[in-house]
């Protein structure tokens, strides 16, 4: 039996140094043995492909029925995953606690920041304004306009839908905080530049919110797959753990929300929740309600990638998001596949970027309320058993994934309180120099 495809994209196209090096490197140095078939097997008869074939040593399957995602079938070889579809006995999925398809209509706005040099940049865009939606606009930001990258990439597309805006100050912090500003919708959704949504993600992340009256919902969140898996170092971001993908709906609230209580089971955030939130979701799939970030304030200048710290600014908006009083959905059918670094450096570079994300993260909750102090303190025995050696962060899934990733991400964690603090002076004489902006509450600035 030969596995059936259908709207099987083009290969992804090279980086940027992958093309440096002549040609695409992607088959040159992807190990032997490496790669894998990426698909959605959907209601029980059709197999879209998204990368891979029956050829690859693994099979990565997003198993869906009538829109909702049910479980992951991850099976070696790929070959062997005609049989296992066909002895696959009936999907059920049960209905969702929320309206499904209430979203909509919903309005909502997307929020793609780049500084251009993605080459997935295109794709991203095109998955985007793809999208079963009655009702959205995409907002692209440009981080880095003076390069004419971000709009060379994306000259040729011709959609009243999408606009693209600058944000000249370096910060993925400071170009989501613009997105937010341009916005025009009621709910505004964040994807990446090197990251793929499926066709029904903004519905799905919209559903909830349609279905909350009392507007105690301030945010939700998806899950995120990987686009392909044709590096050790992509399957090694994956081994240890890679970006959320819990398959179960849940509930996020730090107070009783007997409303909300069918759409989702109380989710249960790890050992410095809600300090940090991890576990809630991340921000290459997430979407808040407008008027809760106008309220919460913007996203923090000094956290995120473009900056000293390197990461953190989506847990923070989530912790202060759930501060505020409001309640975060994760909603499993929202769905966007992302490419994970193809070389060894880049990963090394980003899972230090998470360590010293994460411990910011925790400075500044320290700093803003000291009482904070004593649940860190109080919880520093399980974090430490979670990095421990031969624990499965460490270890991971895989056998050899390298104890170098560990030692980075422990190394981002040390360094990340005096980074916080670098980075918030540097927030603060940036802002000194500038011009009075416009609050989330305004919209001062035209977009263009």
């Amino acid at each position: 039996m030969t596995v059936p495809q259908r709207n099987t994209p083009a290969p992804l196209p090279a980086t940027h140094a992958e093309q440096e090096h002549g040609g695409d490197r992607r088959m040159q140095d992807a190990p032997q043995g490496e790669g894998a078939l990426i698909a959605h097997y959907v209601d029980e008869r059709d197999l879209h492909v998204l990368a891979g074939s029956e050829a690859d040593p693994r099979a990565l399957v997003l198993v869906r029925s009538e829109g909702r995602s049910s479980h992951i079938i991850d099976c070696a070889p790929a070959a062997a995953l005609p049989t296992i579809l066909r002895e696959l006995p009936p999907v059920m999925v049960k209905p969702r606690g929320w309206t499904e398809g209430a979203g909509a209509t919903l309005r909502a706005t997307v929020v793609i920041c780049t500084t251009g040099t993605s080459p997935y940049l295109r794709r991203s865009v095109e998955a985007v304004l793809a999208q079963r939606h009655d009702a959205f606009d995409l907002c692209v930001v440009d981080n880095d306009p003076a390069s004419g990258a971000t709009r060379a990439a994306l000259v040729d597309i011709e959609d009243p839908r999408l606009s693209i805006v600058n944000a000249s100050q370096p910060g993925l912090s400071r170009a989501r905080n613009r997105g937010v500003l341009a916005a025009t919708g009621e709910i505004i959704a964040f994807t990446d530049d090197d990251a793929f949504v499926d066709a029904d993600w903004l519905r799905a992340l919209c559903d909830p919110f349609a279905s909350d009256p009392e507007r105690r919902i301030g945010a939700t969140t998806g899950i995120v797959l990987p686009a392909e898996l044709t590096h050790r170092t992509q399957r090694w971001f994956e081994a240890r753990g890679g970006f959320p993908k819990d398959l179960i709906p849940r509930l996020w609230s730090l107070r009783e929300e007997p409303h909300l209580a069918s759409f989702g089971e109380v989710g249960e955030g790890g050992p410095l929740y809600p300090v940090t939130t991890a576990r809630v979701g991340a921000g290459v799939c997430m979407a808040f309600r407008a008027e809760v970030l106008r309220e919460v304030g913007p996203f923090d200048p000094a956290l995120g990638a473009g900056t000293l710290t390197r990461g953190g600014e989506d847990l923070d908006m989530f912790a202060r998001v759930l501060r505020a009083g409001y309640a975060i959905i994760h909603s499993p059918d929202a769905v966007v596949h992302h490419v994970h670094r193809t070389d060894r450096e880049g990963l090394e570079r980003q899972v230090r970027g998470n360590g010293s994300g994460m411990s910011a993260l925790i400075t500044k909750a320290v700093r803003e309320r000291p009482s904070s102090l004593l649940l860190v303190a109080s919880r520093l025995g399980a974090v430490a058993r979670r990095v421990a050696p031969g624990s499965e962060r460490v270890v991971g899934s895989d056998p050899d994934v390298p104890a170098s990733l560990t030692r980075e991400e422990i190394r981002g964690f040390l360094e990340g309180p005096l980074l916080y603090v670098r980075a918030r002076l540097r927030a603060e004489r940036v802002r000194r120099r500038r011009r009075p902006r416009p609050s989330f509450r305004s919209r001062g600035e035209g977009r263009g």
